[in-house]
């Protein structure tokens, strides 16, 4: 770790790289202000560091001036130039250090969160205001996260109405985990229920999900916080895969002696996961009348898609039926629609299809909803994943970070 001399140093500049003002440019305040340093060859007396959160989300960005103990929303970059050079306008400044605390410095800038103020916002609530804050994985496809958007607003008449709903993602899309949980806090919640939109209880939702609630504990000591378990092995799971399969005219009901259904999941590194994967492909076969319900994966672990297909053909499969096991469009999806074309030119004596991943089926609703009154109610395994986490983290550390692209 670098170890600076600090003694020259005058001024302290703490600059919010928090993912809120990350998302509103803070990364290049960060460079002008450090720039605007060394031109006026003052690095030796200014020192900068980078921060997490300082819970004036909506000043975006904030950086902290010391020891005059200034608090500035630095809407860009000349700002923050200024701020270097003493050449700052007052309008700028958020909160002034003073003997009694910190002073609002000008009324005109909206509150942000005050972290300090749960407590007592919570003594005066005759009831606790609840939020669920819905977490998808989020794609390189817009369109994926689009329909995470939209299948959770479809999803929002099977909630009280009195509660807060809102989503978010752990990678690729906006806003990720940190933002959702400073915008419910924000729209006055004190009870937060994390619920993972998620099929299988993997890496994400034992260890980086459990990070961001931890980290919020932190930030927001005053609010309670619930975490819900993924959707897993669950009888509704079945239903949609029957569904889909039906859609593309399989007859669940019916004998098919040369069909295979190739069962095609993300594929990951867990274990646990990929075994919950297999239980669920066995289900799924005992379901049906054919003779091979085969698992495959598009990444990571094995059998890949194609060692799947070739398992398939050398049974004697006369049909295979890619069956994805996917909540929504991706990369994934448009992978598998290419493969699919390959197989076809490679084996023309098969027929091969694909049905139609989740998406907006109302059972998934439904169970998504059953998770979060699980968290709600205390029944949730995803309390123990938290437990779990905790133990992790101070046997072996955890660093956090914002899954956010």
């Amino acid at each position: 770790m670098t170890t600076w001399n600090l003694q020259g140093m005058q001024r302290h500049l703490l600059i919010c790289n928090g993912s809120t003002c990350m998302g509103a440019g803070a990364e290049e305040v960060t460079l002008a202000i450090r720039d605007e340093i060394t031109k006026n060859n003052l690095d030796e007396m200014i020192h900068t560091s980078r921060t997490r959160c300082n819970g004036r989300c909506k000043d975006k960005c904030v950086v902290i001036s010391y020891p005059e103990g200034k608090w500035y929303s630095v809407k860009n970059e000349q700002v923050g130039r200024d701020i270097v050079t003493g050449q700052v306008e007052d309008q700028h400044m958020i909160y002034n250090m003073t003997q009694n605390g910190l002073a609002q410095a000008t009324p005109t800038f909206t509150k942000g969160i005050s972290k300090t103020k749960v407590l007592k916002r919570k003594e005066k609530s005759s009831a606790t205001k609840k939020a669920i804050l819905f977490v998808g994985h989020g794609s390189r496809v817009e369109a994926g996260n689009d329909e995470v958007r939209e299948f959770i607003e479809r999803t929002t008449y099977l909630i009280d109405p009195a509660i807060l709903v809102e989503t978010c993602f752990l990678e690729f899309a906006s806003p990720n985990i940190e933002d959702g949980i400073e915008l419910c806090v924000e729209k006055g919640a004190e009870e937060i229920h994390v619920i993972p939109i998620m099929l299988l209880h993997a890496g994400h939702s034992k260890m980086h999900i459990p990070a961001e609630i931890e980290h919020a504990r932190e930030q927001f000591p005053g609010i309670t916080f619930t975490y819900g378990q993924t959707i897993g092995i669950h009888a509704g799971i079945f239903e949609i895969l029957l569904e889909r399969l039906k859609e593309i005219g399989f007859d669940p009901y019916q004998k098919h002696e040369d069909t295979a259904i190739l069962l095609v999941g993300r594929g990951g590194s867990d274990l646990e996961a990929n075994g919950d994967f297999y239980k669920i492909s066995r289900l799924l076969w005992e379901k049906l009348d054919v003779p091979w319900v085969e698992s495959a994966f598009m990444g990571v672990a094995t059998p890949t898609v194609d060692e799947g297909i070739e398992r398939c053909v050398k049974f004697g499969a006369k049909k295979i039926i890619m069956l994805p096991y996917f909540l929504f469009t991706g990369i994934l999806m448009k992978r598998m629609y290419k493969m699919r074309d390959n197989y076809q030119v490679t084996y023309p004596e098969v027929d091969i299809q694909i049905a139609n991943y989740f998406g907006y089926h109302p059972k998934l609703q439904h169970v998504l909803v059953e998770r979060a009154e699980q968290a709600m109610n205390g029944t949730s395994t995803g309390m123990q994943d938290l437990e779990n986490f905790r133990k992790y983290a101070e046997e072996h550390g955890y660093e956090h970070h914002h899954h956010h692209h």
